[in-house]
């Protein structure tokens, strides 16, 4: 048997100008940490052949290749995954909580076909593993491959040449080890709304909100130089920040979730968003430990 697993992710700045065509042509900063709720992938050899693939469903297949699970089909197109075999595939957390699962299920799936690939390269075939059939940015594979809290630039220009060496070019990664993780060790409160949804069902409308996304990277940049010196109320204030300009863009809110918003910020959240591309998932929220309880008991959730 082997087992491989992916962090899933929180995205705190930048979110959405990873995206084509805003990426290409203004850049990305992107501001997110892994965190402990993982995507598994386990492979088994399977004597009596053929190959079975179970998640949500089951498919008894000939092939990986013809598998309807997107991922698992464009890998195996893209790459010698090993058959026959059996494929689990399990997740921590449900999937379109907007934490990235499906880049962290990508990420694990490439690593299974290429056990030596690591670091951008890893990053790079992940990527065109997923969007291929996918409106995917850049950033969910990025904590997926390298954990920890960072700060990623992309230059998005580099990257639409589709090759190693412009994905080592193209993106730039600086480790956060600061006051930053003790805030979001101690501060930090995520809940599930209840809601999933498929992220390429929003993601439409953000590629086409250039204004918003342009204020969404002026944020992120002037927050990336000094996430490590922030105090929780002036990085829950820009969190806020960050949710009023994403909650403009057409789908990714609606009134249940601004009471919920509203609602979390009157019972003594400081800041927080909705992460992934909005519309269900899961809250993020920065709240004073002693908060937190009544946080949870207003929202229900």
């Amino acid at each position: 048997m082997k087992v491989i697993r992916a962090p899933l992710r929180i995205s705190l700045f930048g979110g959405g100008t990873d995206l084509e065509p805003f990426c290409t042509e203004h850049g990305s900063t992107i501001v997110s940490f892994a965190i402990n709720r993982y995507m598994y992938l386990a492979w088994n050899d399977r004597p009596t052949g053929g190959c079975r693939v179970s998640y949500s469903q089951v498919e008894e297949l000939d092939h990986l290749g013809n598998a309807r699970h997107t991922l698992v089909r464009n890998t195996a197109l893209a790459h010698d995954v090993a058959e026959p075999c059996t494929l689990t595939i399990t997740s921590d957390l449900p999937k379109g909580t907007g934490l990235g699962g499906s880049s962290a299920l990508a990420v694990a799936l490439v690593k299974l076909a290429q056990p030596d690939l690591a670091g951008k390269e890893l990053v790079h075939r992940a990527g065109l593993v997923e969007r291929i059939t996918s409106r995917a940015g850049w950033q969910d594979y990025l904590p997926a491959v390298f954990g920890g809290f960072n700060v990623y630039r992309i230059d998005g220009a580099k990257l639409s040449r589709d090759t190693v060496r412009a994905i080592n070019e193209g993106i730039t990664i600086t480790p956060t080890l600061s006051r930053a993780e003790v805030i979001i060790n101690r501060y930090g409160l995520l809940l599930y709304t209840g809601a999933a949804r498929e992220a390429d069902n929003v993601l439409g409308s953000w590629q086409k909100s250039t204004a918003q996304l342009a204020d969404i990277k002026a944020l992120a940049d002037r927050v990336a130089g000094r996430v490590g010196a922030m105090m929780p109320t002036e990085l829950a204030q820009c969190l806020d920040e960050t949710w009023e300009l994403k909650r403009r863009i057409s789908g990714v809110s609606d009134s249940p979730l601004d009471w919920q918003y509203n609602t979390a910020m009157s019972h003594g959240a400081l800041g927080g968003k909705l992460c992934g591309a909005g519309a269900g998932g899961c809250w993020f929220f920065l709240v004073p430990p002693e908060r937190k309880r009544r946080v949870r008991r207003a929202l229900g959730l």
